[in-house]
């Protein structure tokens, strides 16, 4: 259900564009696990009538993010080991807040992120152009930035998530290049679903094991998806998608060997049912 349907009095005074907006901003979120509240929604849409200032509204997440620390205490330095990505003695990533505590830096990535993805969906402000790596990583740095220092820079470590083995970094810009091809062979102007949904399933699955960023790859991914889909006679619609049938689909496509080369067969039933004809070919 879309944001603006569960909550329908928070979006009286926008129109059909800025509706689509919080409710695209909102569902990429969800899909990462976010459950939002009625007031964080009424902030976004402050924040897109020019109710409210992104600093206030950065200033107030924070506020709240404050809330949810805890003394987390150093482990033994003996037995570390050196982790460049999070925070000495913790398992949390470093931060530009100095949290130290995984549930303050999740309040505050999720707000945050959220109000620099509404910006894009809305518009403001235009961040890059061309489709290729170069763009995707200027949307990592726009929608992480606030967070995380290392925003739009490819990662230099290897990772694992929840069992699933991604790109050995030597490897993330050859899998970047193939969606380069991917982009530059598909046909975006006069494409039917079935061909759409193939070609943006298999962009993402090839995004989702490449996993350029530490951190931040599924948001970015998916609003470079909606930024594509715009090219299109159809717009991308992922609020109906559930968060569990995304993860098993993303996990679905991982290829066999780390360097072998994604599916994009677990995704398509998902794109196709998430792409909808557009009734103005002007629409955002």
């Amino acid at each position: 259900m879309n944001t603006s349907e569960r909550w329908p009095a928070l979006f009286t005074r926008l129109d059909e564009r800025q509706t689509r907006a919080v409710d695209q901003t909102v569902a990429a979120e969800c899909l990462e696990g976010w459950e939002p509240r009625p007031d964080q929604i009424a902030d976004l849409v402050a924040v897109l009538l020019s109710e409210l200032t992104v600093g206030s509204y950065l200033m107030n997440c924070r506020a709240e993010a404050d809330t949810f620390r805890v003394a987390v205490p150093p482990r033994r330095r003996l037995i570390l080991r050196r982790h460049p990505y999070l925070v000495p003695g913790t398992r949390v990533l470093r931060n530009n807040f100095d949290y130290r505590d995984g549930a303050a830096l999740r309040s505050i990535e999720f707000t945050a992120t959220a109000v620099r993805i509404l910006q894009v969906h809305d518009g403001r402000p235009e961040v890059g152009s061309g489709f290729d790596g170069t763009h995707l990583r200027e949307l990592h740095q726009h929608v992480f930035g606030d967070v995380f220092a290392w925003a739009g820079q490819t990662r230099f470590v290897d990772i694992t998530k929840r069992g699933n083995e991604f790109a050995p970094v030597p490897a993330i810009d050859d899998y970047l290049g193939l969606v380069a091809g991917y982009i530059a062979d598909a046909d975006w102007t006069t494409p039917d679903r079935g061909a759409l949904a193939f070609t943006l399933a298999r962009i993402y699955a090839t995004l989702n094991h490449a996993h350029p960023f530490r951190e931040g790859n599924g948001r970015t991914a998916t609003l470079f998806l909606h930024q594509l889909a715009a090219l299109t006679p159809f717009r991308l619609d992922l609020s109906a998608v559930s968060a569990r049938d995304w993860t098993d689909a993303s996990r679905d496509s991982a290829p066999f060997r780390r360097s072998g080369e994604p599916s994009p067969r677990p995704l398509i039933p998902i794109f196709s049912r998430a792409l909808a004809p557009r009734t103005d070919r002007m629409e955002a």
